[in-house]
């Protein structure tokens, strides 16, 4: 049985099957939660059928031509209006499938005052468009994705602060905490201490496959310990077939 608190990303589980069909996966699996993020790549109505019974803990806004090399907009300066036209679509579409976090990505861009300045007036813009909708935002590491402007989590909390928004939270993958910061578990328990976090997501640091039976073991106690109520997304790549894959959950209960 897959513990409650874990959420499966249709984007990267299920990859053998087309889109439309990995929800009925997840499902099968035991998954009652998941994670989308790519959904406005496919047809809205159809993507809320085969989604019932499931919640959708999170999903991306549209981020450009991913093909291209685009990864979002938010710091991008003289991209406003992209900005907002991606915003707002990722805002109703959230709506339409009762997410009630939306990842806004960033963009390529170095850090600084002009990209923070930038970055600051378009979250604050999204965060008074966002209702109900909690508006996430991810540091990511820069191996991965080279140029990225938010990649450490000393600059995420810096900008929150400044931002200072409850419509606004930290969306921390511990594996990209890994791969930037050396370790997680310290970077974790101050976004927890702040009030920051909004939502978590795993992999494995070696090849972003599954994490090791106790690699986040510790992380995962903390979640318990200080009563975090939030869902953890499994974004990683299946070394072989999903479900099977899924046996390391049986030790991160």
């Amino acid at each position: 049985m897959i513990p409650a608190r874990f959420a499966a990303n249709l984007d990267w589980l299920y990859t053998d099957r087309p889109y439309l069909e990995r929800p009925q996966a997840a499902r099968e699996d035991g998954f009652a939660t998941v994670e989308l993020q790519q959904p406005h790549l496919h047809d809205a109505g159809a993507l809320a059928e085969r989604l019932s019974g499931l919640s959708v803990a999170l999903m991306n806004a549209p981020a450009g031509d991913w093909a291209a090399g685009e990864r979002g907009f938010a710091a991008l300066p003289g991209q406003q209006a992209r900005f907002r036209e991606a915003t707002l679509r990722g805002l109703e579409l959230a709506a339409w499938l009762g997410a009630p976090r939306l990842h806004l990505l960033s963009g390529l861009a170095e850090d600084g005052a002009e990209t923070r300045a930038t970055w600051l007036d378009n979250l604050g813009w999204a965060a008074e468009q966002a209702g109900d909708i909690t508006l996430t935002v991810e540091p990511i590491n820069r191996i991965d994705m080279p140029g990225y402007f938010l990649h450490r989590q000393a600059q995420a909390l810096a900008l929150l602060a400044d931002l200072a928004s409850p419509r606004v939270a930290l969306q921390l993958d511990l594996y990209h905490c890994r791969r930037t910061e050396g370790e997680s578990l310290s970077h974790l328990g101050c976004a927890l201490d702040l009030g920051l976090l909004g939502h978590v997501q795993v992999a494995g640091v070696d090849g972003r496959h599954e994490p090791g039976r106790a690699e986040y073991a510790a992380e995962l106690a903390l979640l318990d310990e200080c009563g975090w109520a939030g869902t953890v997304g499994l974004e990683y790549r299946p070394r072989g077939d999903t479900s099977a894959g899924l046996a390391w959950l049986t030790a991160a209960r």
